[in-house]
């Protein structure tokens, strides 16, 4: 239950500040952003499995 009022709660909030934009009389401005090839997306990808598979082996060896 606790997850569910979380959830919505989220659902709202992002509905409201994406519903505030599409309010703004302001034009849209573009911002640059950097691209990211499949190689370094595959290696951030790893490096969090990683650090994942690392807590989850400690917590399995503390218990």
């Amino acid at each position: 239950m606790k997850k569910l009022v979380i959830a919505t709660t989220a659902l709202i909030a992002s509905a409201q500040a994406s519903l505030a934009n599409i309010a703004s009389l302001a034009p849209p401005t573009s911002t640059a952003v950097p691209e990211i090839s499949a190689l370094e997306g595959t290696a951030a990808l790893a490096a969090v499995a990683a650090v994942v598979l690392l807590a989850w082996e400690r917590r399995r060896r503390a218990a």
